[in-house]
């Protein structure tokens, strides 16, 4: 690609919208930390969904916004900072290193980075990452309180990441759960995993064990967002051979299903309890990272 860095974004935005019908904004600069910050501060707001933040600007553009605005500053941080006598992003790159190394540590030298738009990490697209586990989460409607609630959302997100593990030839002998409330200020919820017999990626499977998971370590406060993954994966090729017919079966049903959500998409077909007031399949199949498409 060739041309200014706006005219780059542009074209990749064309793109984007041309295979996929996803609008993409993007945020440029020189480092990944202000182009971060120039996506979710400055791009997700103008309407060509673009901006260029240089890092000469950064006192203009970005120092003057409220703390909380920052890359890696959620709400107990801000009240910590706040206290401290720091409430816009300026405030806190004016404020001397030792200080915050002195309350946070390696940290304090994080935020004072950012802060200021120092990031020396380099980009690296080419770098490749053995996956190590495939999970999926979602932030519920409204707070669940009860098992028999939380019963099909465990259910839609076993289904999911066991389809991702088939379509990418993947096992998992290690079955994750995790949830948390709403209130991120008390924080409340686990995240605990346990360790199956054999490897798997049949959805009921993968449910099953969530479920033992989770009626062991959940305390019975609201929950607001759960996660389910499965980790310790393997080739599913070199397991399949020491399935049992039955197993067999229920994979061969599972990947027929597979075909089909693939062609129609998933909401083509899904469990009945997938369609009653706790079900969430169908309202995250109309949306992407989120968000409404």
């Amino acid at each position: 690609m060739f041309g200014s860095p706006t005219q780059i974004a542009k074209n990749i935005q064309s793109r984007v919208w041309n295979e996929t019908g996803v609008y993409t904004r993007i945020g440029i600069s020189e480092n990944k930390i202000l182009a971060k910050m120039a996506c979710d501060n400055f791009a997700k707001k103008n309407k060509n969904g673009i901006f260029y933040l240089p890092k000469t600007e950064i006192e203009q553009q970005l120092w003057p916004l409220p703390i909380h605005n920052m890359f890696y500053i959620g709400s107990r941080m801000t009240r910590h900072l706040k206290r401290m006598g720091i409430h816009t992003i300026g405030d806190l790159a004016r404020t001397s290193l030792p200080r915050l190394q002195k309350r946070w540590g390696i940290n304090g030298e994080i935020i004072w980075r950012i802060a200021n738009g120092l990031d020396d990490s380099p980009v690296t697209p080419d770098i490749f990452i053995r996956q190590k586990g495939i999970g999926h989460q979602m932030t519920l409607p409204r707070d669940y309180l009860s098992l028999k609630e939380l019963h099909v959302p465990m259910l839609e997100l076993s289904e999911l990441v066991c389809q991702r593990c088939r379509s990418k030839g993947y096992m998992g002998q290690v079955v994750s759960v995790g949830c948390q409330g709403a209130d991120f200020d008390h924080p409340t919820g686990f995240h605990r995993q346990m360790k199956l017999e054999d490897p798997t990626n049949l959805s009921n499977e993968v449910y099953q064990a969530s479920l033992v998971l989770f009626k062991k370590h959940w305390d019975g406060l609201p929950v607001r967002k759960i996660s389910v993954s499965l980790e310790g994966l393997v080739r599913d090729d070199t397991i399949q051979l020491t399935f049992f017919e039955d197993r067999m079966k229920k994979l061969a049903l599972e990947k027929a299903l597979d075909g089909i959500k693939d062609r129609f998409g998933n909401a083509s077909i899904m469990r009945a309890a997938s369609i009653t007031g706790t079900g969430q399949a169908k309202e995250l199949h109309m949306k992407i990272g989120g968000h409404y498409r």
